[in-house]
């Protein structure tokens, strides 16, 4: 989130997680990403079940150019996670902000879920988060991993209203704490998007060429 967790999502139980199993079924999801209304980069979303997991994996590509497209920001994360039973069983995430590259590798060992990056090195709750936001379950977990540093955030979340992006109708929720962003959910809980402010300017990650969000208070 140049540096809200470099951009936010990147500028941002009983069986597996709500929702997920309809995301599959819509093949991955891809989004843009605008910075005041202009598009700076993609954002996406795969998801795939196997032999009882549920593989997660979020790409984001963030170019910020200024006169004569002289590039001045850019940012790329590539995350793969791995779900089981609705807990984490790993996260290797690489990250390039410029020409600096970061690791962020999670694993579990039983019950524990062991965190290894340079900003955080140690256990995390068995039951943590991520900041990936791509199932609406994540919202109930009150500690994430970010996927940008491997820092633990402790986080809460509220639903506000019902929202329409390019015509289709998602619910808005609020999330504060380590993050503090705007985020839409289908009704069967897949990601559809996010608002947030970087630096006093606002980001969004939105479907097509959807540069705004209608809301009603229904």
């Amino acid at each position: 989130m140049v540096s809200r967790r470099a951009f936010t999502i990147g500028m941002a139980a009983g069986s597996l997680l709500p929702g997920f199993a309809q995301a599959e079924a819509s093949g991955p999801t891809a989004l843009n990403i605008y910075l005041d209304g202009k598009q700076v980069g993609a954002f996406g979303i795969a998801l795939t079940r196997s032999a009882g997991e549920l593989r997660a994996e979020v790409d984001i590509d963030i170019s910020l150019r200024g006169f004569a497209g002289i590039p001045l920001y850019t940012y790329a994360l590539s995350s793969k996670e791995i779900w089981k039973g609705a807990l984490l069983q790993s996260m290797a995430s690489d990250v390039r902000k410029g020409s600096k590259t970061q690791r962020v590798e999670v694993g579990r060992v039983g019950s524990k879920l062991l965190v290894q990056s340079e900003k955080f090195t140690g256990e995390a709750p068995s039951k943590s988060g991520t900041s990936s936001y791509f199932s609406q379950d994540l919202l109930d977990r009150k500690i994430w991993i970010n996927s940008d540093n491997g820092e633990l955030l402790e986080m809460a979340s509220k639903r506000e209203r019902r929202v329409d992006i390019g015509g289709q109708e998602f619910v808005e929720f609020s999330t504060s704490g380590g993050l503090e962003t705007r985020v839409f959910y289908t009704d069967d809980g897949r990601f559809g998007g996010a608002i947030f402010d970087v630096k006093g300017r606002q980001a969004q990650i939105l479907p097509g060429d959807v540069s705004s969000v209608k809301a009603s208070l229904t």
